[in-house]
């Protein structure tokens, strides 16, 4: 791993503690210094983290003691080296380029405002960057190539029409927003029966936060936003902030989506959604992974099933209430605004599939839409081949068992490949292929963990993920219109990032074999 040790100082009365804050910001200056130029060039993003530490009131060197924040190359996938020895490395070049002994104030232009002065920075650093080829010529030719083959990100002049594109035409209309690392289940395929280290309340997101980012998200073309955890119901005022949610969309979009979604396990939904659904909630999927009492209870290691089956009901109760009908569309023709979520897990309840078929039509009078979903590798999962279930394994299981399939029309960048009943058309059913048939070229979605952290893909490594968190809490500006300038360009880099499929990890395999991104419960479903 190709690591380069940065510094920066928070507010003017930093104390020294104070630099053990950085270790979770140093990302967000990472992707300013590698956005604007080839971040294999060390030299060059060490003046470009310096100057982004300036944007935020730094004008102090700290000593070699205290340069404690991570900064990792892109070229750091390539190389897979030790932590060590990279960190031995890259301080001597540091040193090298005389980086230790400089204040930060004279690594940019004093005479620039702030956003010009990154331009002239980069303009001079482009300067440099011709001197300096002729020493680079002996890099190796697989180093070449990777940096030949990185993106480069002209990321000082104006941004795209929107900063929610990516380098691969995927514009993101869909932000997924983690309320809550607690969850009052164990699910196996979330998380280790222990459960797993939470955030302390001080260091998440508040609804003020919360609110700050979806009207930023929402200003470039987000019409869709679902709340998730942990669980989500757990969150305290979450009614009034559905509520603020609702009015923005209306607000700020013209078309007619503007949806609102919450997941959940549904333990404690019956007592929120009525609530939830006057304050502007669209739609709801429950978590349910078996519909045997014993089995519920060895899956989520807690009793409950027969509350989220009466949360089922309610739920249905409420938008048919609110709306007249609970399906969308045209007459109520369309997806319904109740959908269950079922991860199968081969020899666990993968002979469950046509009794949750018969069950949507039979119990709930085909008002709910059944997902089965593949199994996916996070941290602490024991995410194992040996348990998969592939799509066309569980659609040969349906069918096998007297039901036979019909496809129909799935939507736009849809997750879900929807088939229906033939005798039972008002029940759709949707198989989420993530693993076997991945739809990684029509992702439309983005991610905010519970603590702040703008996350592009769901399999991408945590050293990916950027601290929106921090840049709202330290910002030096009193300007609204530049804090949240300097929030666009963040999110505009991280978005220039993502990988094109599975988080760059290329299988489920080797997903589960990085084991470099969070327990489920702490990214958000």
């Amino acid at each position: 791993m190709v690591l380069l040790l940065a510094t920066r100082c928070v507010q003017r009365r930093t104390t020294p503690n104070a630099y053990q804050k950085l270790i979770t910001s140093s990302n967000s200056y990472r992707l300013i210094a590698s956005s604007h130029h080839n971040a294999s060039d060390k030299y060059t993003e060490t003046r470009l983290l310096s100057h982004a530490s300036s944007m935020y009131n730094c004008n102090e060197t700290a000593p070699s003691s205290t340069l404690i924040g991570h900064f990792s190359s892109p070229l750091s996938l390539y190389r897979k080296q030790q932590f060590s020895t990279a960190v031995a490395r890259d301080y001597d070049s540091l040193e090298d380029v005389g980086y230790e002994q400089q204040p930060i104030s004279k690594l940019i232009h004093e005479n620039n405002d702030r956003m010009p002065r990154l331009q002239a920075l980069r303009e001079q650093l482009r300067d440099e960057k011709r001197q300096q080829q002729q020493h680079h010529q002996h890099q190796s030719n697989d180093v070449k190539v990777a940096e030949s083959t990185k993106p480069m990100i002209d990321y000082s002049t104006d941004m795209d029409n929107s900063i929610l594109t990516d380098t691969h035409g995927r514009h993101h209309n869909y932000l997924r927003i983690s309320l809550s690392e607690r969850c009052n289940l164990r699910c196996q395929y979330c998380m280790p029966p222990e459960g797993v280290p939470l955030s302390p309340t001080s260091n998440l997101l508040t609804n003020d936060e919360i609110m700050r980012l979806v009207t930023l998200f929402v200003k470039n073309g987000v019409d869709k936003v679902r709340l998730t955890g942990g669980e989500p119901l757990l969150r305290k005022d979450l009614v009034p902030l559905v509520h603020s949610i609702s009015e923005e969309l209306k607000k700020s979009n013209a078309t007619s989506s503007n949806l609102v979604g919450i997941t959940t396990n549904g333990i404690s939904l019956s007592r929120h959604v009525h609530d939830l659904v006057d304050a502007g909630l669209t739609g709801v999927n429950i978590s349910l992974d078996t519909l045997s009492s014993d089995r519920f209870q060895e899956i989520t290691r807690r009793k409950g099933l027969d509350k989220v089956m009466r949360a089922i009901g309610d739920s249905i109760s409420a938008f048919q209430n609110r709306y007249g009908h609970v399906r969308t569309g045209p007459n109520g023709t369309g997806g319904s605004r109740v959908k269950i979520n079922c991860v199968v897990m081969k020899n666990f309840n993968d002979d469950e599939l046509v009794d949750f078929v018969n069950m949507a039509t039979d119990t709930f009078g085909g008002d709910v839409d059944i997902r089965f979903i593949e199994w996916m590798p996070f941290n602490d999962n024991a995410w194992s081949r040996s348990r998969f279930v592939s799509y066309q394994d569980m659609v040969d299981k349906i069918t096998n068992g007297g039901l036979p399939l019909e496809r129909i029309i799935d939507g736009p960048n849809d997750t879900t490949k929807w088939w229906q009943v033939p005798q039972k058309d008002s029940t759709r059913i949707g198989f989420i292929t993530s693993m076997s048939e991945h739809f990684c070229s029509t992702c439309n979605r983005l991610r905010i963990t519970a603590d702040g952290k703008i996350k592009t893909c769901l399999f991408g490594s945590n050293e990916k993920e950027v601290s929106l968190k921090d840049i709202m809490r330290q910002s030096s500006s009193d300007d609204p219109r530049q804090q949240e300038d300097d929030l666009s360009r963040v999110i505009h880099a991280a978005v220039q990032r993502k990988t094109f499929a599975l988080g760059g990890h290329g299988s489920a395999d080797n997903i589960a074999k990085a084991a470099d991104n969070r327990p489920m419960t702490l990214i958000g479903g």
